[in-house]
């Protein structure tokens, strides 16, 4: 099983609960904003933390993805929670 984690930087923060569930995968900040710095997640224990972080994050700025699935801007707009009531 493979899966790919992103933190959305408009939406995160700063709570560094993500770096809670998936240490060796985000880095945070001086400020406790999250960076993915291993996206890439191939072991079951690996997207299982991810997913939980994912849940846990108060705004959503977690996404946890199927590995199969497009990544970069043009999945941008997949997420439905993503620019909802905004322009």
């Amino acid at each position: 099983m493979t899966a790919r984690m992103r933190i959305d930087p408009t939406q995160c923060r700063g709570h560094a609960i993500c770096a809670l569930y998936v240490a060796d995968a985000v880095e945070i900040d001086r400020w406790g904003f999250g960076r993915v710095v291993e996206a890439e997640l191939d072991t079951r224990q690996a997207v299982r933390r991810a997913r939980r972080a994912a849940a846990a994050c108060p705004n959503g700025a977690v996404v946890v993805t199927d590995g199969r699935e497009q990544s970069g801007p043009a999945a941008a707009g997949t997420d439905p929670r993503a620019g909802a009531g905004r322009w």
